[in-house]
């Protein structure tokens, strides 16, 4: 992959990618940690969806206002306290345990308040990039950010496998809990120019308002919107919940598998955004994603019955290769069809709205395992339904089929 020095020489964008990688690599074990003290530990494995949707609540209900603040605030020091209080959170963890009082209902605790703090961090993230970089640098930064924060999750969950083998809970969290702070530091040393993040404004009620009509009132965005509420309601619930059931109880695996298959979905993302830095798509942006969510719920419905640990890491990773294909052309359709002024308000809208089904998603997917339906029914139901519903978007909606 071709680089251009200069971009790197933007000492702000070289400390906002060095705190990605970090913060990512960090969240990856901590996340894969808090999944397996969940499944194995506690053996709770059917209130996992309970702590993943009280992480989801908060940061769906809260998004539209972290976006109105992305664009007449800081981003930088938005970032700064949303990364400063997770590190709180995380050595809350570490008290927790050494007290041995961490059970699902503080670990549930623990989701409601970090996906807070996501609401609020997201969307200044997302809008950070276009303010420290030239418009010249904007399409090459953000598929090197995009790749480049995947690093993390690939080696994240095979450090976090070996850690879990070797050290205990509370040394994981410490450590993930001071990665985060280091990160932290990164974001301290940004010197976002002021000209460009802070402006007047009238009442958020009125920014946030006009957020939402002008992102209904532009075709592409609206497709946007419409395409990703899809996709979360039939994918997110039964890939997060899925994996950790399907290696626990199917493919007999250990921490050490789990961290595999979560590797080789990075890694997956990792391969993808490469390919799409490389050979960036600018015809029928549109199209290709719906194909290719299309093709995910395929493949989400074949990595149930897969008996294989290595067709499921395979599995994995084309799916992973496929997240690539979504997120890449999406962020660049939004940067190009959104007013800059609103661009904090519209992503953070997408983000809102396409993640608002996620928590539905999580509970029938819970509901169903309660029910004593089998992980290996429910996730062909969900992938399959989500590849028809995606054709089926693509014949009614000509924006579709004719968006570059």
């Amino acid at each position: 992959m071709s680089i251009q020095p200069n971009l790197f020489k933007n000492r702000n964008f070289g400390l906002l990618w060095l705190a990605s990688i970090i913060g990512n690599f960090a969240l990856a074990i901590a996340m894969m940690a808090e999944t397996w003290y969940v499944v194995k530990t506690l053996g709770a494995k059917e209130q996992l969806g309970w702590v993943m949707i009280a992480g989801s609540i908060p940061r769906i209900a809260l998004m539209a206002i972290g976006g109105v603040l992305a664009d007449r605030m800081s981003r930088s020091r938005i970032i700064l306290v949303s990364l400063a209080l997770r590190v709180v959170l995380l050595f809350a963890l570490v008290g927790l345990l050494y007290l041995q009082r961490l059970d699902i209902w503080a670990l549930t605790a623990f989701a409601f308040f970090y996906g807070a703090l996501d609401a609020f961090f997201w969307p200044a993230r997302d809008t950070l990039t276009p303010a420290i970089v030239t418009d010249g640098d904007l399409t090459r930064a953000n598929s090197i950010m995009l790749t480049t924060n995947q690093v993390g999750m690939v080696f994240g969950p095979v450090l976090g496998g070996a850690m879990l083998a070797l050290m205990s809970y509370e040394a994981i969290f410490s450590l993930t809990g001071g990665m985060l702070f280091i990160a932290t530091l990164c974001i301290a040393g940004i010197k976002e120019p002021r000209n460009q993040t802070i402006r007047q404004a009238s009442s958020m009620l009125t920014e946030l308002k006009e957020g939402v009509i002008y992102a209904i009132q532009t075709p592409v965005l609206r497709a946007l919107m419409l395409i990703y509420i899809t996709a979360n309601l039939l994918f997110m619930g039964p890939l997060a919940l899925g994996i950790p059931i399907i290696v626990a109880d199917y493919l007999h695996g250990e921490a050490s598998t789990l961290s595999f298959l979560q590797s080789a979905f990075a890694a997956g993302m990792v391969l993808g955004g490469i390919l799409l830095t490389l050979y960036p798509p600018n015809k029928k942006r549109l199209l290709m994603i719906t194909v290719i969510i299309a093709l995910e719920g395929v493949l989400l419905s074949l990595l149930a019955h897969t008996p294989w640990i290595w067709a499921a890491v395979a599995i994995q990773f084309f799916i992973g290769m496929g997240v690539a294909g979504n997120n890449v052309p999406m962020m660049s359709l939004i940067q190009q069809s959104a007013d800059r002024d609103k661009l904090g308000r519209v992503m953070s809208l997408n983000n809102m709205v396409s993640m608002g089904l996620s928590p539905v998603s999580y509970a029938m997917v819970t509901a169903m395992l309660a029910a004593q339906l089998s992980i290996t029914w429910i996730m062909p139901i969900f992938g399959l339904t989500m590849a028809l519903v995606m054709l089926l978007l693509s014949w009614q909606l000509k924006v579709i089929r004719t968006t570059d």
